[in-house]
């Protein structure tokens, strides 16, 4: 299906391309569809059709920043409403707080390297924003480490589709690999420290 929609798209781009990259990168970081918008997709051809003389490449590269900050705001402002409204209802929970408690606890820690890699990962950095809203991580925190992951993330695909638009279906490809590969290998080094950090709390006891 979305082949078809690229397929459909592709002729466009000489009078609308601005607007679709901008659409297609705002869809990819609002969490609403980042799991099925072509956003990566479509910036790799905003440089491949700029390596064409039909857009210009510095117009591609901040019409994609902007649309992706865009989209990553909206998330994080509504896992922060989310975040006060479990807040109020699960006060008297302990064991909710708790969870509330440590996922926050990570974020003051760890937030700042996970909004920054959570970029690379197609359909999984949508999510990213409203999780880090969620745990109350602070605006100028957030925005610190995801402007420079946005900037790199859309400098990087522009590029390649400019050097080698050709092959866009083999790079889209392959940056979802290396995306996927980088969360699993993320997830592990997770697992492992919280069975180490278990295992310690265990012995302790």
């Amino acid at each position: 299906m979305v082949d078809r929609v690229l397929d459909f798209f592709m002729p466009l781009f000489s009078y609308w391309g601005y607007a679709i990259v901008f659409a297609g990168v705002f869809l990819e970081s609002l969490f609403l569809t980042g799991w099925i918008a072509p956003g990566t997709t479509v910036l790799l051809l905003g440089g491949f059709y700029a390596a064409h003389g039909e857009l210009n490449p510095w117009l591609v590269l901040p019409t994609a920043v902007v649309a992706a900050l865009l989209g990553d705001l909206v998330g994080f402002f509504v896992g922060r409403r989310m975040g006060r409204d479990l807040m109020r209802k699960y006060r008297d929970r302990p064991r909710i707080m708790r969870g509330m408690h440590r996922g926050q606890a990570y974020f003051r820690r760890h937030g700042g390297l996970t909004v920054l890699l959570g970029r690379m990962v197609s359909g999984v950095d949508a999510f990213i924003p409203v999780t880090a809203g969620l745990n109350r991580m602070s605006l100028g925190a957030y925005l610190g480490f995801d402007i420079p992951g946005i900037v790199l993330w859309s400098a990087l695909l522009t590029s390649l589709g400019y050097f080698f638009g050709a092959h866009w279906r083999t790079i889209d490809r392959l940056f979802d690999a290396l995306g996927w590969g980088l969360l699993v290998l993320l997830a592990g080094i997770a697992a492992s420290w919280y069975l180490v950090r278990r295992r310690r709390v265990r012995r302790a006891a």
